[in-house]
């Protein structure tokens, strides 16, 4: 079985010329390292070592299956984002937003500016991922690809308003920190998915520009990923790009019977 010692992480991590003491979220895939020196809570304690003591940390504890479930609880849904990121939710003193889908577990100086966030979009105006981009965040991949440890950009998609996804409402039982019922109208910015068509992201040529821009830092580890960057300038060129064109990130499928 692959292993991974903490030193060889601490070494990854400091290649990613990371600044301390700002404002991080991480994205991760554990399993991609093997078997990892001191478990979670050596990996997490490696993080708080490189990111600094007095950095806001947030993971994703994204709830997937309330699309089909649609029940969501504080306390009581797990992240469906990794191993780290549910051992990071259940850490004392680490609070949560509220979105039934897109939650984040956040610890540090900011957390309860993010948990105040009360946005109904999940990737919208007053969600965490715009109090991200206003904070200049930095987004840290650890083991993931990049479709997967950039969920942000779904925010720059949403500011753009593209013309390929559209606001569909989730009804269903909310249950927030105190044990109170949330009847609120939350939505996401979906695909466009119809019977004869769909759209689909393209990723690849988004992660390429970024290279070729010099926005993105990244390396490996035992096989792994891991790669950064700051929020701001990309969400910006992002945006850029789908303004000049706004199927920039996207394509049409059409759906056959064998579909």
């Amino acid at each position: 079985m692959r292993k991974t010692s903490l030193a060889q992480l601490a070494a990854a991590l400091e290649a990613l010329r990371l600044p301390q003491n700002r404002v991080y979220v991480v994205h991760s895939s554990m399993l991609k390292f093997g078997l990892v020196e001191g478990g979670l809570a050596g990996v997490m304690a490696c993080l708080q070592q490189a990111l600094g003591p007095r950095a806001t940390i947030l993971m994703p504890a994204f709830t997937f299956s309330y699309g089909r479930t649609r029940l969501w609880d504080y306390h009581a849904s797990k992240a469906e984002t990794g191993a780290l990121s549910e051992y990071f939710r259940k850490l004392p003193g680490v609070l949560r937003t509220l979105h039934p889908f897109h939650s984040f577990g956040v610890a540090g100086p900011q957390a309860a500016a993010f948990a105040d966030c009360a946005n109904l979009s999940s990737c919208g105006p007053g969600s965490p991922f715009a109090l991200l981009y206003e904070m200049d965040a930095i987004n840290v991949a650890l083991g993931t690809e990049f479709e997967g440890g950039a969920t942000f950009l779904h925010h720059t998609e949403e500011v753009a308003q593209v013309p390929y996804r559209f606001y569909k409402e989730f009804p269903g039982d909310v249950t927030g920190a105190q044990g109170e019922k949330l009847e609120r109208p939350y939505r996401m910015f979906v695909r466009e998915i119809t019977p004869t068509h769909e759209y689909d992201n393209q990723w690849q040529h988004v992660w390429d520009d970024f290279v070729a821009d010099q926005l993105v830092v990244s390396g490996e580890l035992n096989g792994a990923n891991l790669f950064a960057f700051r929020i701001k300038p990309t969400h910006n060129r992002f945006l850029q790009r789908l303004q000049a064109d706004p199927f920039y990130c996207a394509s049409k499928k059409i759906l056959t019977f064998e579909d």
